[in-house]
């Protein structure tokens, strides 16, 4: 089966995305994989303004280049619990929003660690997990040169974020 064109409208030679560990100990791998053209930018902790009217699973908003954008736990919003505190050794993906119908044009998520890039390439071994479950907001699981990982269902994250209120 070949999952090289997952999400493409048309044809590519290679697809550069990010493996991103978000800390989550339920699974068998805490990485999902992020082609590039979702990210907007890598940044270092921000500080997090909270929100008490915000879903459980948002830490709060974030300033980014003088946009204040909502900054969730992405394990946090599959298991719908709240956030977790995160260390000094995160990262922040600051996220392209493709859907319409929230107010949120970007959104970010935390990384544990710094993101490896990967370049998948037409021939790369990559296959399917059919016989694993999916967990909430994962589109299909990957298994790409060995290791496991989940592609994010980004539709379904977004559908999330018409829940957070609009800030003030």
């Amino acid at each position: 089966m070949s999952l090289f064109f997952l999400d493409q409208q048309g044809s590519v030679a290679k697809i550069d995305c990010l493996s991103v560990n978000i800390g989550c100990s339920h699974r068998r791998s805490p990485n999902i994989l992020i082609p590039m053209t979702a990210v907007a930018e890598i940044i270092l902790n921000q500080e997090v303004i909270a929100d008490a009217k915000a879903p459980a699973w948002m830490f709060g908003w974030i300033n980014w280049r003088n946009l204040d954008i909502p900054l969730i736990d992405f394990a946090g919003l599959q298991a719908n619990k709240p956030a977790k505190d995160f260390a000094d050794s995160t990262r922040i993906l600051v996220l392209n929003s493709l859907l319409e119908g929230h107010e949120q044009h970007y959104y970010a998520i935390i990384s544990k660690g710094f993101p490896h890039t990967l370049r998948i390439e037409e021939d790369s071994a990559l296959a399917a997990q059919d016989g694993a479950e999916l967990a909430p907001c994962i589109s299909i699981n990957i298994d790409f040169e060995g290791q496991f990982m989940q592609l994010p269902d980004f539709q379904q994250i977004e559908h999330h974020l018409q829940e957070i209120p609009t800030k003030l």
